[in-house]
């Protein structure tokens, strides 16, 4: 059985965030299943344009049982629709929406395949907002043409699989399966004092992450506390907001930026800090707050991701992505926590997340879905 995997980055391109780690793990995964041979299909640069130093228009070897397809030349459709014949994939599945040599030549293939399209997240109300006037276009014309038909649908979450019903229609088939994530090894707790805090954010910088409300609530704080920020800047305009408060800090705030971070170095980043933060006004999955509590990091997120009753559970806040003041009279309280009670937090975490990811069913679920 051969799988055919498209989307416009993959690694070593790691920018894009989220669904690089889902593909990368999803490939994983098929590479482990007997009689399964997974391709995936991605251009040549990350997500800055940053070319990939990899061998270029040829199926090369990226671990066993996967090959990749690194694309510096191929634009139309033919040539595209090509390189998939080539192959005579079995399935295919298509990550995200808006690529037309990744997302909308792949649905065009004609050949006797199965095709899979995966949303990644990009029919959330939050996602939708940002540039919603180009969006909108896009996926008028994606319903007009028909493309919405030629396939079935996978959700990681029941809310996006309401999203999906709402916009394509309630007839279509939809595979509800949750990402495969990283799963990290448990980290033995910081020292927390009284008084003191250490935060970090690993992350895109673009206003759907909501950094600039982490900056604008710890200008207010009283406590003794460093942010780390780490990942690639998406939206310059918007990093100059950020640059704009970081210089109105007071002496007891130190905010650091960190610049991109390679995904095998965020154990790393991690081991720095109490608490992971990242208030996003819209998250489908959230692959480093997945990794952050797997650590045992207590996570401050907002109430639109899938981690939700954190402080129910012990785990961490989820606060209001739009209030500034209880974030930042949550911070100065968290900054109060002593050493062993912030330790009960990381187990707690690390409980969380256990609980919450039963990864041998999601297995199967995946195995279903790819009929393998």
């Amino acid at each position: 059985m051969r799988v055919l995997i498209t989307y416009q980055y993959f690694l070593p391109a790691y920018k894009a965030g989220g669904p690089v780690q889902s593909i990368k793990n999803t490939a994983n995964f098929l590479s482990s299943i007997q009689d399964v041979e997974t391709y995936i299909l991605c251009s040549d640069a990350d997500m800055d344009g940053t070319k990939s130093d990899v061998q270029l228009d040829c199926w090369t070897d990226f671990q066993t049982n996967v090959k990749v397809y690194y694309n510096s030349v191929s634009g139309s459709k033919t040539e595209i629709l090509n390189i998939i014949e080539g192959i005579k994939p079995d399935v295919i599945f298509i990550n995200g929406l808006y690529s037309m040599l990744y997302t909308i030549y792949p649905l065009m293939y004609k050949g006797n395949a199965r095709k899979i399209l995966s949303v990644r997240g990009m029919l959330h109300p939050g996602a939708l907002s940002q540039k919603s006037a180009k969006k909108k276009i896009f996926l008028t014309a994606f319903k007009m043409f028909g493309l919405h038909k030629n396939c079935e649908y996978h959700a990681t979450t029941d809310e996006e699989t309401g999203y999906i019903k709402d916009l394509f229609g309630g007839d279509k088939k939809i595979w509800m399966v949750p990402n495969l994530p990283n799963v990290q090894d448990y980290q033995k707790p910081l020292k927390k004092e009284y008084g003191s805090l250490s935060l970090v954010s690993i992350s895109l910088v673009s206003p759907m992450k909501n950094i600039l409300l982490v900056l604008k609530a710890l200008k207010n704080c009283r406590s003794a506390i460093s942010y780390m920020i780490f990942g690639p800047i998406k939206d310059s305009a918007y990093w100059d907001e950020c640059l704009a408060i970081m210089k109105q800090m007071p002496h007891n705030i130190l905010v650091q930026y960190k610049g991109e971070i390679e995904p095998l170095k965020i154990h790393e980043a991690l081991k720095e800090a109490h608490y992971f933060v990242l208030p996003s006004k819209s998250e489908n999955f959230g692959h480093a707050i997945y990794e952050a509590l797997s650590a045992g990091k207590p996570v401050i997120t907002s109430h639109t991701t899938p981690w939700n009753g954190l402080e129910q559970a012990g785990a961490g806040y989820n606060v209001n992505p739009e209030d500034l003041a209880p974030f930042t009279a949550l911070i100065d309280k968290i900054a109060g926590i002593q050493d062993k009670e912030y330790e009960q937090a990381t187990l707690n975490a690390r409980k969380y997340i256990t609980e919450q990811y039963d990864l041998e069913k999601i297995n199967s679920q995946y195995k279903k879905m790819f009929s393998v």
